[in-house]
């Protein structure tokens, strides 16, 4: 099933567009999107449809921060009811794990995650698109967007301790370090702000109890009907097992609270399997991994779960038709023949 984003996901989009030298009603058009997202915030819009606007908006501009330009001056009221529900929370640990439980509503291709470790607490920032590709726009915006959320909400008080990307690093890093600060760090593991977890428990003053009842009430009722399907709920684990190693039916079921053969019959009623969810995921992520030219093949073999990186080399080979090295060296190729000039 396609997964949808309030057209608030677009905000200020005519006016970056153009300031990078985009017709932004053209870009729509190639899109396949209605020129009136710009104007109602609330229509349900395909996800991967904006995806792919914020990176053909990147490329054909040379402005490999385009994502950032769109969450820099994003308000905490572009989220909706998403933004009522998180500055009602009494600290911004819960508001973050508000962010996660009901973030679908406003956008459900993006996904957060939370991994609280105690002292040190990753918030997860991934995608949930139907089509395989490298989403860097998306993923920075959807950064960008939380890291400002969370200064909001604190009264400008927040600090990351750093910022993950899975992707290279630009050729120029001005944006970047406005809008996310200094502490950015590419070609890492996972994308994800990390915090202080003493800073989570920073309270957020205006914070009503009553209010925030109200609104996770009404919230809940909204996520109810839109359940997950196993499928989609096993998609989810198999992502974030995948890099210990540890990534099977048994575990995936454990994590689902479901005797395997439980979940194996949920698959099956939507044709699939944890065999076919798997080497979905891998093949999403492979391509993410392989984009990125400083990833060695055994690191990329390691995320996905392989044991040694022929056994990735031969899985890869099997589901793209070529070598992981010679799909790295298409894809590098094919990026340099259409990069326009880079802008500021």
């Amino acid at each position: 099933m396609e997964s949808l984003t309030r057209s608030a996901s677009l905000t200020d989009y005519e006016h970056v567009a153009r300031s990078v030298g985009l017709d932004p009603f053209r870009m729509l058009r190639m899109a396949k999107l209605p020129a009136r997202v710009l104007d109602d915030p609330n229509l349900m819009i395909s996800a991967d449809s904006v995806g792919w606007l914020l990176e053909e908006s990147a490329r054909l501009s040379g402005q490999e921060a385009f994502g950032l330009l769109l969450a820099e001056t994003r308000s905490l009221a572009n989220l909706g009811m998403l933004a009522l529900v998180m500055r009602e929370e009494p600290t911004l640990r819960a508001a973050m794990q508000s962010s996660v439980r009901y973030m679908r509503l406003h956008n459900a291709g993006v996904q957060f995650r939370i991994d609280d470790a105690g002292v040190v607490v990753l918030l997860h920032v991934g995608v949930n698109m139907q089509r395989h590709g490298v989403w860097r726009q998306t993923i920075e915006q959807s950064t960008g967007i939380a890291l400002r959320m969370l200064k909001v909400l604190s009264g400008n008080a927040f600090r990351p301790v750093r910022i993950s990307f899975t992707h290279e690093p630009p050729a120029r890093m001005e944006v970047h370090r406005r809008v996310l600060g200094t502490a950015i760090g590419f070609s890492q593991e996972h994308n994800a702000i990390a915090c202080r977890g003493r800073d989570l428990d920073m309270p957020i003053p205006a914070a009503d109890a009553t209010l925030n009842r109200e609104v996770r009430r009404w919230l809940d009722t909204q996520l109810a009907n839109l359940r997950d399907e196993p499928a989609q709920q096993a998609r989810q684990i198999v992502r974030m097992l995948l890099p210990s190693g540890l990534c099977s039916v048994d575990r995936v079921a454990q994590h689902l609270g479901m005797h395997r053969r439980t979940l194996n019959r949920h698959l099956a009623a939507e044709g699939e399997s944890v065999t076919t969810i798997v080497n979905a995921v891998r093949a999403e992520l492979a391509e993410e991994y392989l984009a990125n030219s400083k990833r060695k093949l055994y690191e990329v073999a390691e995320l996905l779960g392989f044991a040694t990186p022929g056994d990735f080399s031969r899985w890869f080979r099997s589901r793209f038709g070529r070598a992981p090295s010679e799909w790295a060296a298409h894809y590098r190729a094919s990026k340099a023949a259409d990069r326009p000039i880079p802008h500021g």
